[in-house]
């Protein structure tokens, strides 16, 4: 590989959007300048962007899964980076990821989607609670940097790539999106190759609002990582996964303990004790999320319920709609 390969960034998207405009505006600030841009609507649109070379393609309207692959087609680079579009990444970005790929066993980098200090409070307490270990258990690093590790799961909205494994690959992913990620990383891995997680390889990625869009989100997530935990054990059959649904039969449990006067003060002390972590949780994560604590302590409790229900729906699923 040549010490600087040229790295295609792919941005699906329905339509052209202000999140897209400050996407591009941060990645005519890359150190690294070996890149061009694919962005791809769904109808035919352009955007004049000095300083960047942007590839405007258009597909119909199609998942974002397949938007990602008709670009990455269209590529001449050694590697794809895909961002979201409601994501902008850091400025070392790039110059990060393309070092880890001198060494050949790389196959992928990932980093951190960081929620962006300037969003509105409500789109602050939803990272508050994605980086609340409570929620996201030892995975709160995919939300603020923490130390390097290789992974064998990471989302799509910061994932660098070889483009050749890519393209081998994700045609056998369209199946699933959400969650067409987890199979491709799985892909990816299967042989032996590596995928690294680098802190300094940053985007910042635009949260849901608290509560409707977090938790539809949220929701979708836990679907189709209920029924990955059985269709793709390897990645997704994991403990922590199972707990928001263990906690959600728990929850019922200590309602119904609460009823009976025999019980009721044990279940009471529970409760009382779940509250102060969540709210020693919701307090923590002011250190990088200006968020209301009693909001974000609300929504974790929330995401904790809608995680469950989601998670043992998804296991109940013989299919996944697509």
């Amino acid at each position: 590989m040549s010490a600087q390969p040229k790295i295609s960034v792919i941005i699906p998207l329905k339509r052209i959007n202000a999140y897209l405009r400050e996407s591009l505006q941060h990645l005519t600030l890359q150190t690294y300048r070996n890149f061009d841009v694919f962005v791809i609507t769904d109808e035919p649109e352009t955007l004049e962007v000095r300083d960047l070379d942007v590839k405007w393609l258009s597909s119909g309207p199609v998942p974002p899964n397949i938007k990602r692959m008709m670009a990455a087609k269209q590529s001449d680079a050694e590697i794809v980076a895909l961002l979201d579009d409601d994501a902008y990444p850091a400025p070392v970005w790039l110059a990060a990821a393309a070092a880890h790929f001198e060494d050949e066993r790389v196959v992928g980098v990932g980093g951190p989607g960081v929620t962006p200090p300037h969003d509105p409070p409500l789109q602050q307490a939803s990272g508050a609670v994605y980086v609340s270990p409570l929620v996201s258990a030892r995975y709160t690093y995919r939300y603020l940097p923490d130390r390097p590790r290789d992974v064998d799961d990471y989302p799509s909205c910061n994932l660098i790539v070889r483009r050749k494994p890519f393209l081998e690959h994700v045609p056998q992913c369209l199946k699933y999106w959400p969650g067409e990620d987890t199979k491709l990383c799985l892909l990816l891995t299967k042989s032996g190759d590596r995928i690294i997680y680098d802190p300094s390889a940053a985007v910042y990625h635009h949260r849901r609002s608290l509560f409707w869009g977090h938790f539809r989100q949220v929701w979708n997530y836990a679907v189709h990582r209920g029924f990955f935990a059985k269709r793709y054990p390897e990645t997704s059959l994991r403990p922590a996964y199972f707990v928001p649904s263990a906690f959600l039969v728990a929850n019922a449990a200590l309602l119904l303990a609460l009823a009976s006067p025999q019980a009721r003060g044990i279940a009471a002390l529970a409760a009382a004790a779940y509250c102060v972590v969540v709210l020693w949780s919701a307090l923590r994560s002011r250190r990088s999320h200006a968020a209301n604590v009693l909001v974000v302590s609300i929504g974790i409790y929330l995401t904790h319920l809608t995680y469950g229900l989601g998670f043992m729906l998804g296991l109940l699923r013989p299919e996944l709609d697509h």
